[in-house]
């Protein structure tokens, strides 16, 4: 038995159902075409290539917050495509040809990305990256005996010559005196990215639907059940939830991991510009006009920042406070605040993209480079989608 009361349905064991007014119901019931699940990069990216490849195709976006929620809008701006540590590491633990694949596609994400949103519209600089060391630490010789080799990798990979060059340190006497220059990065505003990709999507015909959370995905009825109590249904299903999918599918192979962040209130005289990594990728920063932004952190804490939960914690905190100070003495007494986002990662850097059933496919594990990969694999997906509809490429 239920009853009605203050918009609520109220079984008589107490569980809340929201009641929706026919209106409501007629648009969170609207059949689509394909329905995305995940508002972030590659949810809206997959959207935007659909409507592109297929005009005919009704898309929805369906997302729990008015803007992405996990990383798209909550990382640190960063348009790159891997450090030099970080690189041979891959290598190293993949091989060349794996390596190779994840680059391409985060150096494809990149001009797709940057050919659907103007430079001044996400306060895209290609000011370019550096990677520092610590005094004595042995990957700068290893790096530095290996730089060719890399150039010649990513020549063949992404036919970008010469992309990494050795520099003096003329920064900071708490690092080692030569950093590696890559001139291809670059930082952009990610929730202006953001904004722009909804807008566009939007423009070409796509509905998003916010303020939905989906707490439960029954592939037999082709229905997602929202915590709110109502269904909505689905023809073609695409998960892109990223660092959240476990809370749907548990047996997917991908995992959340948490990166705080800070900013600093703008400080005088920053003595740099441009894109940071240190400890292959783990510690990145960047200026923001006369702030600084750094974020990371997480290999000294690997077991707690293994989580979907937002939130600061006083370890992380501490150390890259620690950190910052190396980098602008007193700075650590300037910071405006602090957030975090949610990766999602695995014990391989390559996207999942696989169908889970002939209805549902799968487009997660970004690997925290969403940023550089988003819109590549939206594009795959589209792809994928457009062919299960039975369209040809």
């Amino acid at each position: 038995m239920y009853l009605c009361q203050n918009d609520l349905l109220i079984h008589q064991s107490g569980h809340k159902i929201m009641v929706l007014s026919f209106w409501e119901k007629e648009f969170i019931q609207e059949k689509f075409d394909v329905t995305i699940l995940g508002a972030g990069i590659t949810g809206t990216s997959t959207a935007l290539s659909l409507v592109e490849k297929y005009p005919e195709l009704k898309v929805c976006v369906i997302d729990r917050a008015p803007v992405s929620l996990g990383a798209s809008t909550k990382n640190a701006g960063f348009a790159c495509f891997g450090s030099p540590t970080e690189l041979i590491h891959d290598i190293s633990v993949m091989g060349e040809q794996k390596t190779a694949d994840i680059v391409k596609m985060r150096w494809l994400g990149l001009k797709k990305l940057l050919s659907r949103v103007p430079e001044e519209k996400m306060f895209y600089q290609q000011n370019g990256g550096y990677e520092v060391f610590d005094h004595g630490d042995s990957s700068f010789a290893m790096v530095e005996k290996k730089l060719e080799y890399l150039n010649q990798f990513l020549a063949e990979t992404i036919g970008a010559q010469h992309v990494f060059s050795l520099e003096n340190n003329t920064i900071w006497s708490s690092f080692y005196q030569k950093m590696i220059f890559n001139p291809f990065e670059g930082s952009l505003q990610p929730a202006y990215m953001m904004s722009f990709l909804q807008s566009l999507a939007r423009q070409k015909g796509v509905v998003f639907k916010t303020g939905v959370s989906v707490k439960e995905v029954i592939p037999e009825q082709k229905l997602l059940i929202s915590e709110e109590g109502f269904s909505i249904p689905f023809q073609k299903l695409c998960i892109t939830t990223n660092g959240f999918t476990k809370t749907l599918f548990p047996e997917v192979n991908v995992f959340p991991a948490r990166n705080q962040v800070l900013i600093t209130r703008e400080l005088a005289d920053l003595p740099f510009s441009g894109c940071f990594h240190y400890q292959e990728g783990y510690y990145y920063y960047r200026n923001v006009g006369n702030r600084i932004l750094l974020g990371g952190a997480r290999n000294t804490d690997i077991q707690n920042e293994s989580t979907d939960q937002f939130g600061n914690t006083l370890k992380i905190q501490h150390e890259l406070m620690r950190f910052l100070e190396r980098l602008y003495p007193g700075a650590s007494e300037n910071i405006e605040m602090w957030w975090s986002g949610i990766l999602g990662i695995g014990n391989v850097k390559e996207p999942i993209l696989s169908w889970k059933d002939e209805d549902i496919i799968l487009g997660v594990r970004l690997g925290g480079m969403g940023v550089a990969i988003g819109s590549f694999l939206g594009d795959k997906l589209a792809g994928e989608i457009g062919i299960s509809l039975g369209y040809t490429e």
